[in-house]
């Protein structure tokens, strides 16, 4: 429990602490008086009555004590048992119950009530009730020593009196001063919170457990323009819009009836009949004598919050429906487009081999070559965009199996070799033995390669090479298809691998295509659980890695699990 705080900003408990040292202080102070007077009156004492007199200097003991590290709840105890033995031995050593000295046994309680709460007066009175019956028994049984007062029985008592009206006036000043500091710490705490609720953006109110409204913070003027007095007495449901209702009331009963924290998002009636969305949090608060509880409640305006959810809703809305007339329109495409071109190009080739005759000149064959060529082309376009609409809708579905990955890269090889010769462009391939068998989707590794190998084939110079390898390591089956091209600058990296991004600049020369190829490779190993990366060094040559961690086969056709599956991001060869 964080100890209360004075306004001088020293801690209670060192302003407790000494409190006590004055006290004590003090009667050690007229303890050393009386003490002086007896000895003045009597002269030397017996040790009976400097045991008493130890007792009355005692006092000061306590106090140094407090230097220590003893709780001041423990020398407080202390105190008061030593006032209570010094009292009765006292009036022991000066008549017994009739001594002038038993008055001061009224004063063992209201010391008390400076330590602690009830408990402790309740235990100070037992102890000088104890003292008191002790002092008793002692006379009854006629084991008091003989009493020795050396002034008039009167004196004694008026002056007796006159020590108890002195030290009772100590304790009620002592008692004024921490009631007085209570009382303030007391304001402060009260004025801090009504600060604190006056000046707060949100709306604070506390409700009965029947949800009327007690309390009102003054932001309701803000939120609801109206007066906070206005809403004292009113339920909440008064000023809710009904669709929101059992809502609220739900809110308010998780609360009142369960005693767990709420949440409500509701429609706010202003004193203007205007709405204004809200959340409400409230929370139940038990009572001091455990008669039910009451509830908390800060309500918040999301106008605002609501407005940008809607935008984002509508949005959403309209993304979806976008994206649906996009596959229907993809749809359309594909069977719109694909019948003619497989018409062109079925015609064109049957005119290029002269299936049904000459056709009288070579400039028709060349024509029929390109015809069929540029058909080919826009159909490998229309497959692409259609593959990766296809991805991006989670439509593409993977038909994996084990197969001879050398044959499907020779197959890719010869379907570029064309392209390549005429570049003037080698193809390589090179695979281990450990990757000979991969399982994955046959066509999508296929048409990775391709891809790759195209990309190649275009962006590498004459008498230059591209070559495919693929190797088992532990981190799974990594197919790398490397060429010794122009290279991609560093700063053009990141973008590529998206979809229609192509790298434009005076030392890489425009070539057709969509821009598809790069993103297309991509998302297929990533279907694979796998990625792509490149690296490039400019004017040197490009590498793409394709990692496929779950595609290593043994050799008994199982699939083996990769040891390491680290993904590394797209990055340059220079920089690596």
């Amino acid at each position: 429990m964080e100890i209360p705080r004075t306004e001088t900003g020293k801690p209670e408990a060192h302003r407790l602490r000494r409190q006590f040292v004055a006290v004590q202080l003090c009667k050690a102070a007229l303890g050393v008086l009386l003490c002086a007077g007896f000895i003045a009156l009597i002269g030397r004492p017996v040790p009976a009555e400097m045991v008493a007199m130890a007792g009355l200097i005692a006092p000061a003991f306590l106090a140094l004590l407090t230097l220590t590290k003893i709780r001041l709840v423990t020398l407080e105890q202390a105190a008061l048992v030593i006032f209570a033995a010094l009292v009765g031995w006292m009036a022991a050593l000066t008549g017994g119950v009739l001594s002038p000295l038993v008055v001061w046994f009224a004063l063992i309680p209201a010391e008390a009530a400076l330590s602690g709460g009830r408990p402790t007066v309740w235990r100070a009175a037992l102890a000088a009730t104890v003292a008191l019956a002790a002092l008793t028994l002692l006379q009854g049984l006629g084991s008091l020593p003989q009493a020795q007062l050396a002034l008039p029985p009167f004196t004694l008592y008026a002056g007796s009196i006159f020590v108890a009206i002195v030290q009772a006036a100590l304790v009620a000043a002592a008692a004024q001063d921490r009631q007085h500091a209570a009382d303030q710490a007391a304001a402060e705490g009260a004025a801090m919170y009504r600060f604190l609720a006056d000046n707060a953006m949100d709306l604070i109110t506390r409700h009965s457990s029947d949800g009327r409204i007690r309390f009102a913070s003054p932001a309701a003027l803000t939120l609801l323009e109206m007066e906070p007095a206005s809403l004292e007495g009113l339920a909440p449901t008064a000023l809710c819009h009904g669709d929101d209702l059992k809502t609220m009331q739900a809110a308010f009963m998780e609360a009142c009836y369960f005693g767990r924290s709420a949440t409500a998002e509701v429609r706010l009636k202003k004193a203007g009949g205007s709405l204004v969305w809200a959340e409400i949090r409230c929370r139940p608060v038990p009572r001091a004598h455990g008669d039910g509880a009451d509830i908390v409640a800060v309500t918040r305006d999301i106008t605002e919050r609501k407005a940008h959810e809607r935008e984002l809703i509508e949005a959403r809305d309209l993304a979806e429906e976008a994206n649906r007339a996009k596959s229907r329109f993809l749809a359309n495409m594909s069977h719109e487009l694909r019948t003619p071109l497989n018409a062109i190009i079925g015609f064109s080739e049957v005119m290029m081999q002269e299936m049904f005759g000459p056709l009288g000149s070579t400039r028709y064959v060349e024509y029929s070559r390109l015809v069929h060529e540029s058909g080919n082309h826009l159909l490998e376009l229309i497959n692409g965009v259609l593959d990766m609409s296809k991805i991006e809708a989670g439509k593409f579905e993977l038909a994996e199996e084990v197969f001879d990955f050398s044959a499907v890269a020779e197959a890719s090889v010869r379907f570029l070799k064309l392209p390549a010769e005429r570049a003037g462009v080698a193809l390589r391939t090179q695979v281990a033995q450990t990757a000979q068998y991969v399982f994955a989707d046959k066509r999508a590794i296929k048409q990775i390669l391709v891809n790759l190998l195209s990309n190649g084939v275009k962006f590498t110079p004459k008498g230059g090479e591209v070559a495919i390898r693929a190797a088992l390591d532990s981190r799974g089956i990594e197919i790398a298809v490397s060429d010794t091209g122009v290279g991609i600058p560093e700063k053009d990296l990141m973008r590529l691998g998206q979809p229609f991004e192509q790298v434009e600049g005076e030392h890489v020369r425009k070539k057709e295509g969509t821009g598809l190829g790069l993103s297309l490779v991509k998302a297929l190993a990533g279907m694979h659980g796998g990625e792509a990366t490149i690296e490039s060094v400019f004017g040197v040559g490009t590498t793409v890695r394709v990692r496929l961690p779950y595609a290593a086969v043994g050799e008994n056709g199982e699939r083996i699990a990769p040891e390491d599956s680290k993904i590394i991001p797209f990055r340059s060869g220079a920089a690596a």
